[in-house]
């Protein structure tokens, strides 16, 4: 019964940390941002973000963060 209690609080605890992190991820891009697209290494999110503001499909103003989710991903956060 201890083991179950236990195991029940450290889900709750993970599933709450991923929310907050994922959260303060969000807030920390500020408005007028947009998630666009998720990236296996910040080299190409960054590139991918500046092929698409060379496009002029968004602006110069993007942000790479890594994701709270998981690790070793990036999150191209991009504004139009």
């Amino acid at each position: 019964m201890h083991r179950r209690i236990a195991a029940l609080a450290v889900t709750v605890a993970t599933a709450g940390a991923m929310l907050l992190g994922t959260a303060s991820t969000a807030s920390a891009t500020g408005p007028g941002f947009w998630l666009r697209s998720h990236h296996a290494s910040l080299a190409e999110c960054q590139a991918v973000g500046n092929a698409g503001a060379d496009n002029g499909l968004w602006s110069r103003v993007f942000i790479c963060n890594p994701f709270a989710g998981k690790p070793g991903v990036y999150e191209l956060w991009i504004r139009y």
